[in-house]
């Protein structure tokens, strides 16, 4: 198999849909684990300072739901209207999105965990302080 075969291959159609439909769930899982993140409304928590800014004028989860469906909607049409023109190097761009937004995901879901430890923790030792 040459590079040609291996690049005809790499630009399918099919696997530029696959790659769409796992970016959208990445996005959803991002959203998801953001949500983890900031609840109820630790919006300092959140690095990205667009994002900050529009969950605290929307609140979070109007937030990340607008802030999401706008950003998909946007790339949707990129992706749709360059992978006509050329599907292998939108296929690139997209593995390498969905490699970003996995370990994107895997940080929140972790940082998550540990809010959630030290703020119960917290609550533990604030209950204990409190019966005695």
């Amino acid at each position: 198999m040459d590079l040609e075969q291996i690049w005809t291959l790499w630009s399918s159609p099919k696997l530029t849909l696959s790659l769409g439909l796992l970016f959208i769930l990445l996005n959803i899982l991002d959203g998801h684990s953001t949500w983890s993140v900031l609840k109820p409304d630790h919006y300092y928590r959140e690095r990205n300072p667009i994002a900050r800014w529009i969950f605290r004028k929307l609140k979070l989860v109007p937030g990340i739901v607008i802030f999401k469906a706008v950003l998909l909607i946007f790339l949707s049409g990129c992706v749709g209207f360059y992978s006509a023109w050329d599907a292998g190097t939108i296929n690139v761009v997209l593995l390498v999105a969905n490699i970003i937004f996995t370990l994107v995901v895997l940080h929140n879901y972790r940082v998550a965990k540990r809010v959630h430890i030290s703020t119960a923790q917290v609550s533990f030792r604030i209950d204990n302080d409190i019966k005695d």
